[in-house]
């Protein structure tokens, strides 16, 4: 393999530094086009929603200002024609109507002038003098006799039938017309026209340079064609006129509908120059990000290196490497105690053939060990010769149950045997203490013969069974009482060992329960007698969820349980 740690620190420190910074470049982007797509097409909405307000305020004060005058005409009505002769009454009313008119026309500045068009070709209007025929000679007022009650619109025009003021060459509108019939007055018709100045529409038209630029136009829906369009829709190409997102706002129902395009090229033209900026800001960072990785990275691993440099000396024999020097606390560590090693090494190396010189002298010492037990066997065999021979029968069993205890016990702890084997061997201690105390203490052995083959390891009931003749039984005197017996739990055999001795005081209980309870070191045998060694075993063996248990009630009982995992000598087969 030719992986190293600075190779892989290096690639990882690149990793950790491009994928954050790709991810803010992508999400300044994200955010960027979110702002575009939302606030600031929010922001135009808004916008076209204010000229629409605006433009549905001027058409709703003209059309105030024509049911204003169609009541006073239905008020004062005068069948009036170009030739007829006027009563004083009518003359009155007419005149009254001048005013009117007059009045409503200057107490609105959206208006230009207000026509009141009778069947007959008679005008009425608000300006001291027209020219009637100019104005009856329109296109759009023959287009609003024959449209019956709809409304009419025109475009921007030359008020050129308005000559009672000059304004420049001429007056500039957009007329609005509409026929009513006057049911009260024999179904006779009058048209009303009112002339709207283009200056009411320069919101619309011009737009200031503070705003988002929005390319609108006002739109006859009668005549499918434009009535206004602002500044920047008519400084656009043909062809890209109707790019965007086209919005339709309702003016007049069925009339004139306002046509809005928000285009998002241009809004994110005025992010591009940010945009590039800081990605150029974030590669630059990066860059350096990664320079100094591969410094750092450099600085942490030529002294692990050369450590390993140093190993591989070692490793073939050389006991002398160079050792580097870092101003890492971790890395000097690791180098100290390589030192250390190595220094180790060298007094192991001078001390091997001390050690095996000493081998052979441990070896005599062991056979010699194993000689002294089956000394220990011999004799007691002589001795129950000597007690049959003289017919003592008790001396003769109590040796032979000593003979086969001892037998028993230096075997080898870590050896498992069977429950069945345990209990045999365990009759021989129990045939020794009845030696001991005759008839005081009574005991009661519970294993069914299905739990007998159980596996377990040597020597653990004996010492459980001591304790409870040293602590318990021996103090009670007589009436002694010891029970042993075995069920099932599960997946695991627990054996109870029970006697009616003094009990366990409820502090003392506690202690001994939570020390049974602990996890077991190897170490903590070796120190270990009697209980806790017996519990550290099986939880060593089993695991930490086998081992010892106490119960107690003080002056009547006290209980031992042992837990071992149910495992017969046939499944092993």
């Amino acid at each position: 393999m030719n992986r190293t740690i600075r190779k892989d620190l290096i690639f990882l420190l690149s990793l950790a530094i491009i994928i954050p910074f790709a991810l803010i470049t992508l999400l300044y982007i994200s955010n960027v086009k979110n702002i575009i797509d939302n606030d600031v097409v929010s922001y135009q909405k808004a916008l076209i929603k204010q000229r629409e307000k605006s433009l549905l305020n001027i058409f709703d004060s003209v059309k105030i200002a024509q049911r204003a005058t169609l009541g006073k005409i239905l008020t004062d009505y005068i069948p009036i024609t170009l030739d007829s002769a006027l009563q004083k009454e009518q003359i009155v009313k007419l005149k009254d109507l001048f005013e009117y008119l007059y009045v409503i026309d200057n107490a609105n500045h959206y208006i230009n002038g207000i026509y009141v068009v009778f069947e007959s070709g008679y005008v009425v209007s608000s300006r001291n003098g027209i020219r009637a025929n100019l104005l009856l000679d329109r296109e759009w007022i023959r287009r609003a006799w024959i449209s019956g009650k709809e409304e009419v619109f025109t475009g921007i025009h030359a008020a050129q039938y308005n000559v009672a003021v000059v304004r420049d060459e001429y007056d500039s509108v957009m007329s609005f017309l509409q026929v009513f019939e006057l049911p009260m007055k024999q179904g006779a018709k009058v048209l009303i026209l009112i002339d709207i100045e283009t200056t009411a529409f320069s919101d619309f038209v011009e737009i200031p340079s503070t705003e988002e630029p929005i390319p609108m136009y006002l739109k006859n829906i009668a005549e499918e064609g434009i009535l206004l369009e602002n500044s920047l829709y008519q400084e656009l190409p043909e062809e890209n006129r109707n790019e965007g997102l086209e919005i339709v706002e309702e003016i007049r129902p069925g009339k004139i509908d306002l046509h809005a395009f928000v285009r998002k090229d241009r809004i994110l033209s005025r992010f591009n120059s940010a945009i590039v900026g800081t990605t150029i800001i974030i590669s630059l960072i990066v860059l350096a990000s990664l320079i100094v990785a591969l410094i750092l990275s450099r600085t942490i691993t030529k002294p692990l290196h050369q450590l390993y440099l140093g190993m591989q000396q070692v490793g073939r024999g050389d006991f002398s490497p160079h050792y580097p020097s870092t101003k890492y606390k971790e890395l000097s560590f690791l180098i100290t105690r390589f030192q250390t090693m190595v220094s180790e090494v060298n007094e192991l190396i001078e001390t091997v053939v001390a050690k095996e010189n000493e081998s052979a002298e441990a070896k005599f010492h062991a056979l010699q060990a194993q000689i002294n037990p089956h000394f220990l066997y011999n004799t007691l065999d002589v001795i129950r010769g000597l007690a049959l021979s003289e017919g003592n029968e008790d001396i003769s069993g109590m040796t032979l149950a000593l003979s086969r205890l001892f037998r028993y016990n230096v075997g080898n702890l870590s050896e498992n045997t069977d429950l069945g084997s345990e209990i045999e061997y365990l009759h021989n201690y129990l045939q020794i203490q009845k030696f001991r105390f005759g008839d005081r203490i009574a005991v009661e052995i519970d294993i069914p013969e299905e739990y007998q083959k159980v596996r377990i390891t040597r020597f653990i009931l004996q010492p459980v069974i001591e304790n409870a003749f040293k602590y318990g039984l021996e103090l009670r005197g007589k009436g002694g009482f010891l029970k042993i017996n075995a069920r099932k739990e599960s997946d695991s055999l627990l054996i109870a060992i029970l006697d009616n001795g003094p009990g366990i005081d409820g502090g003392t209980l506690v202690e001994m329960n939570e020390r049974f309870a602990v996890d077991p070191r190897l170490s903590s045998i070796k120190q270990a007698h009697g209980l806790d060694n017996v519990n550290l075993r099986l939880k060593l063996l089993y695991g930490n969820s086998y081992g010892l248990t106490a119960e107690s009630e003080k002056n009547l009982w006290t209980k031992f349980t042992i837990k071992i995992p149910f495992s017969r000598e046939e499944e092993h087969v």
